[in-house]
């Protein structure tokens, strides 16, 4: 028979939740982190990036209602476009919590026990520096996708720093993530300026960072939904669909292999990923050529030393490539089957 562990009544977790002109979403955003059912007080500190919509007003409306949780911080200058860590200037120094959780504004959570759930597995196992869990996509309606965001494919469930260069820069969305307050604490105010400066979605910074500090483990369980938004608006999905992705997530790893040797002295190896998204590319190239892609690619053939080794590389993952949708196809079956119901 399990013990239930009690916690005193210190905060223990702190969720950060970036909002950025998402009233439309919000309220179902921090309805689903208040519904969490825990033996312990939790926080969450709602960081806005001056909205021009309505979201500052429903933080504040929440904040009202709930005083001793909702925590706000209203900029008045965009943070986001100046390149800062936001997470390292606002969140850290007003979060009290052991353990941070992450939730935007136009993500959800679907499971009471979340973080319970994820607490008491890291209470119970200081070998992982993190937790992350599987989630479902959906649109800007909370209709299920038919587009995948898998991250428990992996069978032991365990997420290393050789699992991050070789198989998956991500180890779960954010809103799935939980992690030690020490696992991305930076020493001084210069490497937090270097890792803002890092030009990479905030999710692959802080996966990139987290590795470095330790392993992860994935539950398979379903606990969020992921919304992807493409039709327009400020979502990261809809700004990705503007330009060449293929190239920015390339850069991605260029800028974190830098940082990486710069201030902890560890090299980085993206190298698989960079061939796949080199070879993507080319294939999109040939496909339906355009003076962008071709400027794009070429960019990308020049990062590599050997250009011989590049055509075997890229042959290589062109004839192994249909055998990765088959296994990615038939792992979203699995995961459907066991998971469906939203």
């Amino acid at each position: 028979m399990e013990t239930e562990v009690k916690y005193n009544n210190e905060v223990l977790v702190s969720i950060s939740c970036l909002t950025y002109n998402h009233e439309k979403y919000l309220r179902q955003a921090l309805d689903s982190m208040l519904m969490q059912k825990t033996n312990f007080p939790f926080e969450i500190i709602v960081h806005d990036d001056v909205s021009t919509d309505n979201t500052v007003e429903i933080i504040k409306e929440y904040a009202r209602k709930y005083p001793n949780i909702v925590k706000p911080i209203i900029q008045m200058e965009n943070q986001y476009s100046k390149k800062v860590s936001i997470t390292h200037q606002y969140i850290l120094p007003k979060a009290r919590g052991k353990y941070i959780a992450y939730c935007e504004g136009d993500d959800y959570w679907t499971e009471p026990n979340k973080l319970q759930k994820q607490v008491d597995f890291l209470e119970g196992h200081p070998e992982f520096i993190a937790t992350t869990h599987e989630c479902w996509e959906v649109d800007e309606n909370g209709k299920m996708l038919s587009s995948r965001y898998f991250y428990g494919y992996r069978k032991s469930g365990i997420y290393t720093i050789n699992t991050h260069q070789k198989k998956r820069i991500l180890f779960g969305q954010t809103a799935t993530l939980m992690h030690r307050r020490e696992a991305i604490e930076l020493s001084s105010q210069e490497e937090i300026d270097k890792f803002g400066e890092i030009k990479a979605t905030g999710d692959v910074k802080k996966a990139m960072l987290i590795s470095l500090r330790g392993n992860t483990y994935c539950f398979e369980e379903v606990m969020s939904h992921h919304r992807r938004i493409y039709s327009g608006g400020d979502s990261w999905s809809a700004q990705l669909s503007k330009f060449n992705v293929h190239r920015f997530v390339f850069e991605e790893c260029l800028y974190m292999q830098d940082f990486a040797k710069e201030v902890f002295g560890v090299k980085l190896d993206y190298s698989k990923h960079l061939v796949m998204f080199t070879t993507i590319l080319l294939g999109k190239t040939v496909m339906k050529p355009s003076k962008d892609k071709w400027n794009d690619l070429l960019f990308m053939c020049s990062k590599f030393p050997s250009k011989t080794n590049l055509v075997f590389k890229i042959t290589f993952t062109l004839i192994k490539y249909p055998f990765l949708v088959i296994k990615t196809r038939l792992t979203g079956l699995r995961h459907r089957l066991l998971y469906g119901k939203s």
